[in-house]
């Protein structure tokens, strides 16, 4: 098991955070190119989704899984989206994405110089992730 990446995006589909933990495979292109790939994919998971629910309102996708890998995806109701690629074996991980949202509340939103619309620059916010993964059950 073991965790790869994970995204940030603000409500307008900005790519506000980024952080690498176990990646082996790059995709050769320009990072602010994978963002908005990225985000582009997971409008089109939730678009989707609704439109094959036999269930009216939103549909919330959570994950989804190939033979290499788990894409964790939470949205929270103010648009922020958060993305963890892991193992597909990794547990734990809509646990870990909460508790990142809440560093992310107690260290950007609490925090009245922090542009929360921005690239965060927050060295504090970025420590406490990385603290945070890299002492989870999931991370080898």
């Amino acid at each position: 098991m073991t965790i790869f990446n994970f995204y940030l995006f603000n409500r307008d589909g900005v790519c506000i955070f980024y952080k690498e933990w176990r990646r082996d495979k790059h995709l050769g292109m320009p990072k602010s190119e994978e963002f908005k790939l990225m985000n582009g994919m997971l409008v089109s998971l939730r678009s989707f989704a609704e439109r094959l629910s036999s269930k009216d309102g939103q549909q919330l996708v959570r994950y989804f899984k190939t033979s290499s890998y788990r894409m964790n995806y939470m949205e929270t109701p103010t648009g922020l989206k958060m993305v963890m690629n892991t193992d597909p074996s990794a547990v734990g991980i809509p646990e870990l994405i909460r508790d990142i949202y809440k560093i992310y509340v107690e260290t950007v939103m609490k925090n009245p110089l922090m542009d929360t619309s921005t690239q965060i620059t927050s060295d504090l916010f970025a420590s406490r992730v990385d603290q945070v993964v890299c002492g989870h059950s999931s991370y080898i």
